[in-house]
């Protein structure tokens, strides 16, 4: 089923150290967590369990590594992963988020950022 997402995909994935501060409606706090990888279309996060339902809004600050400046968008959930047993003990998850409603200057300073990062391997 994986292929398949890759597949329907309209923008390249970037391989990326990016912070994630993540928070949805009816959330106590903020999440913090990683991204995986970032297109201009959204990014996968990796959580130590499971976040919000596919389907809910959430609001995120991206921190690029090595830059003191941050990204605030929007997104909507639209896949969430299975939680997994790491071999420490704890737990991993992930989910995938498309962005929504981003304004045309976080798109240019977003796009300026995915141009610095390196592709994602390809896995197929």
């Amino acid at each position: 089923m994986q292929e398949a997402g890759a597949e329907q995909r309209r923008a390249p994935r970037f391989s990326a150290r990016i912070r994630v501060l993540y928070f949805s409606k009816g959330q106590p706090r903020a999440v913090d967590a990683d991204c995986q990888n970032i297109s201009a279309e959204g990014v996968f996060v990796k959580t130590r369990r499971r976040g919000p339902d596919t389907g809910t809004p959430v609001s995120m600050i991206l921190s690029f590594d090595g830059s003191d400046k941050e990204i605030m968008v929007e997104g909507i959930v639209r896949w969430q992963g299975e939680v997994q047993a790491l071999d420490d003990g704890s737990e991993a998850a992930g989910m995938g988020i498309q962005f929504t409603d981003m304004d045309s200057a976080i798109r240019d300073t977003l796009e300026q950022k995915l141009a610095d990062l390196p592709p994602e391997a390809n896995h197929s």
